[in-house]
């Protein structure tokens, strides 16, 4: 049988583990990636078998380090041949800046940087599949554009207010981006907003005040959904086949449709984040691919002349 292959990253805890759930349920083998070993393995043994050639895997890997999400990902090679979907859940918040070995600013490199170095190693894996998918679990326009591109190089940091918003608003740049990028290769690139919802990130958050940590956890306790709930949209738009014209596309819960802001489909926005995000990641672009040997080029997205074309889509607007 023709075997579909996932790969979840934040898939140990929170949404993403419930993605890994669904996509596994619905038949998918589904590659695991987080932190956390002893949890990782529990994941991958939890996962539903519809099948019996379902060999589900975990893949170790800490994002907010970009030597270490190069290493994961060229070795995704050596565990399949091709990609049918990636979804992008790993994530946190923080309410004050902390750097990694590598100098870079640690929220930003797991919410963003991370992601888009990580895509562009994949991108032969995702190429080889039949409807490759794409979708970026962020907030999905939810924010205003605070980003600072003077503020994201070693040793820089967003204003302690903006630290959260600046990098879930670049998602929504590169969500924008990607979609016009990739739109000849077949895969179509999708971000959801899965709303409020009940996971351990703001228990798990840095530098937020405790009052403000106990609010943001209360207003999750009595309004937020489950994780499985909001699940529901990214896994819809990474398997399902009646997920269909999603490029380009932001979604919220209940797989609806939203608009995309006016602010995330500026080309000028669009291609001066894609421009330094490759200064930053350079050294992680340049040369043959790492371990698991991928074969030909670097599996990088240069800039190409139609990506100041309008948005695709409607424009009206750790786990």
């Amino acid at each position: 049988m023709e075997q579909r292959t996932s790969l979840v990253t934040g898939g140990t805890g929170g949404i993403g583990r419930a993605v890994a759930g669904r996509l596994a349920g619905a038949g998918d083998r589904v590659l695991v990636v987080g932190r956390n070993e002893t949890r990782g393995q529990e994941v991958v043994g939890d996962l539903p078998r519809p099948h019996p050639y379902q060999l589900h895997t975990y893949l170790p890997a800490d994002l907010s380090l970009l030597a270490d999400t190069v290493r994961f990902a060229d070795a995704v090679a050596a565990h399949t041949e091709r990609l049918d979907s990636v979804v992008l859940c790993a994530g946190v918040f923080a309410g004050s800046p902390e750097w990694t070995s590598e100098g870079l600013e640690r929220s930003f490199v797991l919410n963003y940087l991370s992601r888009f170095l990580v895509i562009q190693r994949l991108l032969p894996l995702l190429g080889a599949a039949q409807r490759p998918r794409l979708v970026l679990v962020a907030s999905a326009g939810k924010y205003r554009d605070t980003l600072d591109l003077d503020a994201i190089g070693p040793g820089q940091a967003q204003r302690r207010r903006h630290l959260a918003g600046a990098s879930q608003f670049a998602n929504d740049l590169l969500a924008v981006e990607l979609s016009h990028r990739l739109r000849e290769t077949g895969i179509e690139v999708a971000c959801v907003y899965p709303g409020v919802v009940r996971t351990e990130v703001f228990r798990n958050a840095r530098g937020v005040p405790r009052p403000l940590q106990a609010l943001a956890m209360m207003v999750q306790r009595i309004v937020g959904t489950a994780p499985d709930a909001a699940a529901d949209t990214p896994a819809f738009l990474a398997q399902d086949p009646a997920a269909r014209g999603i490029n380009g596309h932001f979604y919220g819960p209940g797989r609806r449709q939203l608009e995309v802001p006016p602010r995330a489909a500026q080309p000028e926005r669009r291609t001066a984040l894609w421009q330094a995000s490759e200064r930053l990641v350079e050294q992680w672009l340049a040369g043959p691919p790492g371990e698991a040997g991928l074969r030909g080029e670097s599996p990088r997205l240069t800039a190409c002349p139609t990506s100041t074309a309008p948005a695709v889509g409607p424009v009206a607007t750790e786990s």
